[in-house]
């Protein structure tokens, strides 16, 4: 998954991001790697990471242990590290990209579905609720990473087709949105 992070008011860096094993592998992308899609080059950061209590992370980053305290809000995430407070905007780009397509993306039927492989871990919405654009539909968890899938439009949630805990595949249609 490629995301793009800014703190504070800084310029977005572009990261990808993916699992091996027990641990995450972040590899820094620049601008001209990530414009073409290859990360050739880049820098990459492993990182071991465990979390004792929600919102509590411990990590191992090239040998240095730090906590991390971090607080959801509505539009950005507060990340407490190493007594400094930073005001961290991060977003899967894929993710970015289909709740900001046009309006054709949106016309009609909107199909929630699995982006990868996992396990459904909450369902946050009841058939016939009205939702907004953005509104947490369901959560899949996949590779120890929970990924709260949104509305992309204003609507009413049509139907709920999986069950909390149930196995799906990438690709599986979880909701609809009308």
């Amino acid at each position: 998954m490629i995301v793009e992070v800014a703190i504070g008011e800084e310029t977005p860096r572009r990261y990808q991001v993916r699992r091996d094993g027990e641990r995450v592998v972040v590899r820094h992308l620049d601008e001209s790697d990530a414009a073409e899609g290859n990360g050739r080059g880049a820098r990459e950061t492993s990182i071991d990471w465990r979390r004792p209590q929600p919102g509590i992370y411990s990590l191992l980053i090239d040998n240095a242990s730090h906590e991390v305290f971090i607080e959801e809000e509505p539009d950005h995430l507060v990340v407490h590290l190493k007594k400094r407070t930073y005001r961290v905007h991060a977003a899967d780009i894929r993710r970015h990209r289909a709740v900001t397509d046009g309006p054709g993306a949106t016309d009609g039927l909107v199909r929630i579905t699995a982006p990868i492989p996992g396990r459904v871990a909450r369902i946050l919405v009841q058939p016939g609720q009205q939702v907004d654009r953005g509104d947490g539909i369901v959560v899949v968890e996949a590779m120890k990473m929970e990924n709260e899938l949104r509305s992309p439009r204003d609507g009413i949630v049509g139907a709920i087709q999986v069950e909390e805990g149930q196995a799906v595949e990438g690709g599986a249609l979880l909701a609809t949105i009308e």
